[in-house]
Order: C-alpha cells, then sequence, then structure tokens
C-alpha cells in the first residue's frame, strides 16, 4: 500500500515533521525530568532578550539553544513521529467529558461576565462589557486537516465591535473564515509582529500589533502581549517559518486573565505570576503526546498544573483539546488526565467544550 505523505499538512501544523519516511524510524528517548530539570536552570532574563534575527527575517526563543529555538527539535526527524505506533490509553469515560450543545445567546448580554470555551484555543470571555475573543475557530478545518467536532457558531449571537487576541499565526489558532465573520461584526484585534499587514489584506480595520511586553488599552480593557515558548508558520508571503511572532496574553479589566497560547512549559509562567495577580489563568493543555515531539511546544497535564502552580491564579482552566486531533492523546483526555493527577484542586477548572463559568 502506498504511503500517504500529507506534505502541506506538513508544512502547515506546528505538529507534524518535515518530511515522512516510507518505513517507522525508532521513537527517540525522551527523559521527562531531565527536561524539567532544564528548564529551571535557564535564565528568566531572557524573556526580557531580543528574540528577532535581523539577518534572516525570524523571531526566535532567546532562552533556548539555537538548534531548539525556531521549530521543534521532533520536526526535524524523519518518520519518527508521522510513523508512530497508535497510543494505547487505559479504558477512560470519555463520554463523561464531552462536548456540551451551547446557543451562546448570553453573549448578547453585556453584564453577563463569563469564559466560555468553545474548543481548542477559541475562549470567549465577556468583562468589562466587552466581548473578547482568543484564537477563534469555528471552522470545519485547520488547512486541510479535518475537525472531529465541528462547531456551528451562531455569529448573531456576537455583539457589535467584538475584541479578538490572535496568539500566533497556525491554521488551528488563525482561522480566515472565523476572522472574515468577525471583521463583519466590527473586530477589533490584537495580533502579534508581523500580522497587522495580513489581516488588514483580509479587511480587517483596527488592528493593534505588539511584540512581547507591549500593551494597548482598548475601551477599559488593557492587553499586554507576552512570550511563549513556540513558532510560527503559514503558507502565505511573509508568514513562513517563524517570520512573525507568537505569545500569549494578560488582559486586564474587572478581573486579570492570562491567556497562554501555544506553548511548552517555561519559566514565563513563574515571571507572570510574579507581576500580575491572576484571577483566572487559561493554559494550554492538548496536544502533548508523544512527549520527545512535543514537549518543547505544548504542556502536559502535569506540565499544566505546575504551570497554574507558577502562575499563583485563583482558577486555571485547561484547553487546546476538544474538537481537532493533533497528536496522539485522544480529544478531551487531557480533561481525564489532569482530574487524576495529584495536585489537582478546587482552584481548576474544568472545561468541557461548550461550557461555560461565570466571572
Amino acid at each position: 500500500m502506498k504511503q500517504f505523505c500529507p506534505i502541506i499538512t506538513i508544512m502547515l501544523m506546528a505538529t507534524l515533521p518535515a518530511a515522512c519516511a516510507s518505513e517507522p524510524a525508532p521513537v527517540p528517548a525522551f527523559d521527562e525530568e531531565a527536561w524539567l530539570k532544564a528548564v529551571q536552570a535557564t535564565d528568566i532574563e531572557k524573556l526580557y532578550a531580543p528574540h528577532f534575527n535581523e539577518a534572516e527575517g525570524t523571531f526566535f526563543n532567546p532562552w533556548m539553544l539555537r538548534s531548539e529555538r525556531s521549530r521543534p527539535e521532533g520536526a526535524r526527524r524523519r518518520g519518527g513521529w508521522f510513523n508512530r505506533p497508535k497510543m494505547e490509553v487505559p479504558p477512560w469515560p470519555e463520554e463523561d467529558y464531552a462536548r456540551q450543545e451551547n446557543d451562546y445567546s448570553y453573549l448578547k448580554d453585556k453584564n453577563f461576565n463569563s469564559i466560555s470555551f468553545a474548543g481548542h484555543a477559541s475562549m470567549i470571555i465577556k468583562m468589562n462589557g466587552e466581548t473578547i475573543f482568543t484564537d477563534p475557530f469555528f471552522s470545519d478545518r485547520a488547512a486541510v486537516l479535518s475537525k472531529e467536532v465541528k462547531i456551528k457558531f451562531d455569529y448573531d449571537t456576537v455583539p457589535d465591535r467584538p475584541l479578538v487576541a490572535v496568539s500566533h499565526n497556525h491554521y488551528d489558532h488563525l482561522d480566515k473564515q472565523s476572522i472574515k465573520k468577525l471583521i463583519k461584526k466590527n473586530a477589533v484585534f490584537v495580533v502579534p509582529l508581523k500580522l497587522k499587514k495580513y489581516l488588514e489584506g483580509w479587511g480587517a480595520k483596527e488592528v493593534y500589533e505588539l511584540d512581547w511586553w507591549q500593551s494597548v488599552k482598548i475601551a477599559s480593557l488593557t492587553f499586554t502581549f507576552l512570550p511563549a515558548q513556540h513558532w510560527s508558520m503559514r503558507i502565505a508571503p511573509g508568514q513562513g517559518n517563524s517570520k512573525s511572532l507568537w505569545g500569549g496574553f494578560m488582559i486586564q479589566g474587572e478581573k486579570t486573565v492570562y491567556f497562554s497560547g501555544d506553548t511548552g512549559y517555561f519559566r514565563g509562567f513563574e515571571e507572570f505570576g510574579n507581576q500580575w495577580e491572576i484571577d483566572y489563568a487559561i493554559i494550554g493543555t492538548g496536544a502533548y503526546e508523544p512527549r520527545w515531539f512535543m514537549h518543547y511546544q505544548h504542556l502536559n497535564p502535569r506540565e499544566f498544573l505546575m504551570a497554574a502552580g507558577d502562575l499563583k491564579a485563583k482558577t486555571a482552566i485547561p484547553m487546546h483539546f476538544g474538537v481537532i486531533r493533533l497528536s496522539d492523546e485522544p480529544l478531551n483526555y487531557p480533561l481525564w488526565e489532569i482530574a487524576g493527577l495529584a495536585g489537582y484542586s478546587e482552584g481548576i477548572k474544568l472545561l468541557r467544550v461548550g461550557e461555560y463559568l461565570k466571572m
């Protein structure tokens, strides 16, 4: 049988390697404890270091070795992940974590302070009378990769002039269809460096472009763009490998809400927790298996709990799962894993896709 090598997907998605091989490669060894020790040994001051290579026109994570900066180490290995054996998981109550129906009609109520999980990294935050979207992803696919759980989102529920925070340009976070729908609602966008002109090309009228540690005030809310340990890539002029920046957001209003975007575990969480009193931390915890490939760019459940502790968040919420399968673990498996770990507490709020909490 001829092997299928989805080269377009490989180029577009952060979770696929750079090439396919005809035979499975040996699974690389990975020492989780050594990795965490290496993270703790990094210099926290490098969170403030220059992170743009003028000669190459690319951004990088300055606290990492050069060989690791622009793309995950595993992305350069041939076949070791794509030709992987299927992950085996113990029996788990999958139905207890399945998507919940939600018509989002409460978004029309400007006084209904809430955080809704619409799947993957799409959160909808109601605060200070504003409606905030993070990485809205309501179309049925990311590039050539289809969602397993499709969201039929009614944009009529969205008040005029929503605020949209985009963490980076990967197709599962910067979804053209969703962005263009929100542009019709007169959306205001906050994006990383080198993404402003790209969104303006789609018709966006009001776009604020930020570097790490820069802030912008929109209405009564302050958005601060923060470092994250990830990378960027998209098939478009000026959007190649690490040509635009990536990161997370601290959103300050009546409450302080942190949104991690895509990131691996790094000392940024510690620094953010020391600088802000965080009410809600929304932390990416999905697409983490296999660890040898995913550990630089995505958190696993254990690291989610560590990050929540570093951030000193009053409430921590995992996201980045539930609608599209980018890695080996089942869609909603992160919720079950987190619930079973030592350190799980009342300060952790597990939202199924479609669920919300009142603030």
